[in-house]
């Protein structure tokens, strides 16, 4: 095996003499680990561990007797060809590893069930696992739970099926991993894997079905960071009544994002009416349609610490942005993206307007981010807002609320964001010279 692993390609000639060699044989190999590329290393010999046994025998010898450095393996094969030699390596990889704790990557998409008795006998050392598999390759794992006693993390993902074939039998072997907290699925939803899902902090799920993504609400308490990306269906029909989803009340979920394909179907509205997040503290979620402004602002009502907001912007009636938006009391940090001028004034005056009232418009919001700004930079407003909520006389304001300190706007062309005024720039000057941290640029 040794001969497989060190004479992938030929080996240097000794450098015997070299101070290195003078040092004791745990130091260098600790050397030898803190060379390991940062990323999930994959098979190759121009990378360590393999390189590291061409440079003469005595690191070739120090090399394959540290089993940190077998012990994270990563390949993704796209070709039937590959196949086999892949397999012969990853054995010799975990044969080399010896009892250290296993971080394995390894993407395949043709099927690979050689590898699977592999792995699976090594399954009581995983500690960080990313599988992506071949339906009948996942098919091929024991029905029994694997012993995972040390396993925190684990992704699974599966190769999209053809059109109309039978959905595949629940993944059964992952759920007796007792440390397991964080969990990423890729085209997969929660109701395909047997997991630990009462003790699991992290969820990620990128699926093409938004109801079986948030049902892991109703299966993990005390789930903290939920991030759905919502694939495109097969088969989009807007015909199709609009899917009923379950009231969720869950009382410690922080942080949730909601990412979705253009062309697949999101009822936010009935999304934000079905969800109940009195911890929440950051939100990300897509454009916000009309008829989603009311739901949302209910919502926001019943998440009383939302901080953070990330909020695409579709067309929308006068004013109906800012009434969403009125009751995020604790609001600190708001990005935008997709947004016109019309929307940016609106918010940039009620910004302004009654700064100093105990009822002011975002009275904690202290960074405004804004993305892809389809027009031109409005800088009469923008500036009112600054000045009012940002500057020195704003913050020495016995009553006034937080002290808007950052703002950042990226338009879609440079022309966008030309000054028209030499009055607007000398504020603007003005306001950075106070402290404030002013971007305005282009894409």
């Amino acid at each position: 095996m040794d001969q497989k692993l060190a004479n992938s390609v030929p080996r240097r000639r000794d450098h015997e003499g070299h101070p290195i060699g003078s040092l004791p044989v745990e130091l260098i190999a600790s050397i030898f680990v803190h060379c390991l590329p940062l990323h999930k290393n994959q098979f190759g010999p121009l990378t360590a561990p393999l390189l590291l046994t061409r440079i003469c025998g005595t690191w070739r010898a120090i090399a394959l007797r540290t089993p940190e450095l077998w012990s994270c393996i990563a390949f993704k094969l796209f070709h039937v060809t590959c196949l086999t030699a892949n397999v012969r390596m990853l054995d010799c990889w975990l044969e080399r590893s010896a009892a250290h704790p296993l971080t394995l990557s390894l993407h395949a998409c043709p099927p690979i069930d050689a590898a699977v008795p592999l792995i699976s006998a090594q399954s009581a050392r995983w500690k960080d696992v990313d599988l992506f598999f071949h339906p009948t390759t996942f098919a091929a794992f024991p029905n029994a739970a694997l012993l995972l006693p040390q396993l925190r993390r684990l992704s699974l993902g599966c190769s999209p099926l053809r059109a109309g074939a039978s959905p595949p039998s629940p993944i059964t072997a992952f759920r007796n991993a007792p440390q397991l907290v964080e969990v990423s699925l890729i085209k997969l939803g929660p109701s395909s894997a047997d997991l630990p899902w009462a003790q699991l902090t992290t969820f990620f799920c990128q699926c093409a079905n938004l109801q079986d993504a948030l049902s892991v609400l109703h299966l993990a308490p005390i789930l903290l960071h939920l991030s759905i990306h919502l694939d495109c269906p097969l088969h989009v029909n807007s015909a199709l009544p609009v899917p009923d989803f379950s009231p969720c009340l869950h009382p410690c979920l922080t942080s949730l994002t909601i990412k979705a394909h253009p062309a697949a179907p999101l009822p936010l509205h009935a999304v934000l009416g079905s969800l109940t997040l009195p911890a929440l503290r950051s939100l990300a979620i897509p454009a916000l349609l009309a008829e989603d402004t009311a739901p949302f602002a209910a919502f926001a009502a019943r998440a009383p610490g939302l901080a953070e907001l990330v909020l695409a912007l579709a067309p929308l009636p006068r004013g109906a942005l800012c009434a969403a938006l009125a009751p995020l009391r604790a609001l600190a940090r708001l990005e935008l993206t997709r947004a016109g001028t019309l929307p940016l004034c609106e918010l940039l005056g009620a910004l302004a307007a009654d700064a100093r009232g105990a009822s002011a418009f975002l009275p904690q919001l202290s960074a405004l981010h804004v993305d892809q700004l389809r027009e031109a930079v409005p800088y009469a407003p923008l500036l009112a807002a600054l000045e009012a909520r940002g500057g020195r006389a704003a913050a020495e304001a016995n009553k006034a609320p937080a002290r808007l300190g950052s703002i950042t706007i990226k338009a879609m062309h440079m022309a966008a964001t030309r000054v028209p005024d030499p009055e607007y720039l000398a504020r603007l000057e003005t306001l950075k010279a106070q402290g404030l941290v002013i971007s305005v640029s282009y894409l």
